[in-house]
């Protein structure tokens, strides 16, 4: 596939992603947490895969070519990126609390965040995670690290992740400025280092759902040292860390068919 096919690949594609949350935000809205807003997500995430599907078809390849290499792999996958992120956070805000950094006050009875628990981590799974990490880290960084460096690979796809944010206007407010650039980033170098799309989803499905849990649920002093210490840097680096162990072998400078194994 040539440059200009390539490029008009991802404009078709970044357009269909438009669409598909563009028709779904005013029936989420209107839902708000009721099951309809979980049936919304799941109309999403169908709508994605077909789509992902269908551009994988046009190149005669399946879902192994993004990363995807069985539900097995992909649930450990899946695991080992929520504990990666989860391990660290909680660690992080013990630090937070123990330095006088953060105060952390559950303003709802813990029955009450329990009950909540299930049908928000559906929801973040349905709306953002999985949606989100097969199209952007799955298809388009992979499609892009195909033809080029793995590094170029990571800031273009997280260029189109902001440009797609702004797009469906999840960029309202200066602090999801701030945050959405970073996040695509700390995802791709996720996905490219694992190898899978599928850690990088339980990474964003335990980083969304405990971010959305504590404010919905607590109220927070010091909030911005906590997202940044526990919940970014802390994370992050031992993200880094421990997947670049697990591929002593992977090259930034290298396409993905160099990096595969």
């Amino acid at each position: 596939m040539s440059r200009t096919g390539i490029a008009l690949r991802i404009c078709a594609f970044a357009a269909a992603l438009v669409l598909i949350w563009k028709g779904a935000l005013p029936m989420m809205a209107a839902a708000g947490g009721s099951p309809l807003r979980l049936a919304a997500g799941a109309l999403v995430s169908a709508a994605v895969l077909a789509v992902v599907l269908l551009a994988l078809r046009m190149d005669r390849l399946g879902l192994h070519a993004v990363g995807h290499r069985g539900a097995v792999a992909g649930l450990g996958g899946f695991l080992a990126g929520m504990a990666l992120w989860l391990l660290p956070a909680l660690a992080g805000t013990a630090l937070c609390l123990a330095m006088g950094w953060t105060s952390i006050r559950l303003e709802s009875p813990p029955a009450t965040v329990l009950a909540a628990l299930p049908a928000l981590a559906l929801g973040v799974l349905l709306v953002e995670a999985f949606p989100e990490e097969l199209a952007f880290r799955g298809y388009l960084q992979w499609l892009l690290a195909r033809r080029t460096a793995q590094w170029i690979a990571l800031l273009v796809q997280a260029a189109l992740f902001v440009l797609f944010a702004w797009a469906i206007g999840a960029l309202g407010s200066a602090q999801q400025w701030m945050f959405i650039p970073g996040f695509g980033l700390i995802l791709g170098l996720v996905r490219a280092l694992s190898g899978s799309f599928w850690t990088s989803m339980g990474v964003h499905f335990a980083w969304m759902t405990t971010t959305q849990l504590l404010l919905g649920h607590a109220g927070v002093e010091g909030l911005q040292t906590l997202l940044f210490v526990a919940f970014t840097l802390l994370p992050s680096a031992t993200l880094g860390t421990v997947l670049s162990l697990r591929r002593p072998g992977f090259r930034w400078n290298a396409r993905a068919a160099a990096n595969a194994g």
